[in-house]
């Protein structure tokens, strides 16, 4: 997970600086910041996203939960910068939007409780 995360860091870093210090705001340099801010997003989330399952989860998390999550906070992140172009964003559209996202997270998890895996019931 270090490793991951440092590299969506550096790269998303480097992404935003590029764009902020070489282009200027047209559409392709516009989209290619919501990329990196995406990806800068989730290099930022994935560390704090394990810990947080490490300390709390009474059941082993899976990997993919784990990067999920943190690609739902850069996917966040965007939501807000695209936004605040149109000077919409505020505190209560950001609570609104987290919370649909936490929403999300939990009905995900709940389908993936609920999925059949014939793995585990084979005859004996």
């Amino acid at each position: 997970m270090l490793v991951t995360s440092l590299l969506l860091g550096v790269i998303g870093l480097g992404g935003l600086a590029f764009i902020f210090l070489t282009t200027e705001p047209t559409l392709g340099p516009r989209w290619l910041f919501f990329f990196f801010l995406t990806i800068t997003g989730a290099g930022i989330a994935l560390p704090v996203v394990y810990l947080i399952h490490r300390r709390t989860a009474r059941q082993y998390v899976s990997a993919k939960v784990i990067i999920r999550e943190a690609i739902m906070f850069g996917v966040f992140l965007d939501l807000l910068a695209w936004l605040q172009i149109g000077r919409i964003a505020s505190n209560l559209i950001a609570i609104i939007l987290a919370g649909g996202l936490v929403f999300l997270e939990i009905f995900l998890r709940m389908a993936e409780k609920a999925t059949f895996k014939p793995d585990e019931y084979e005859d004996e």
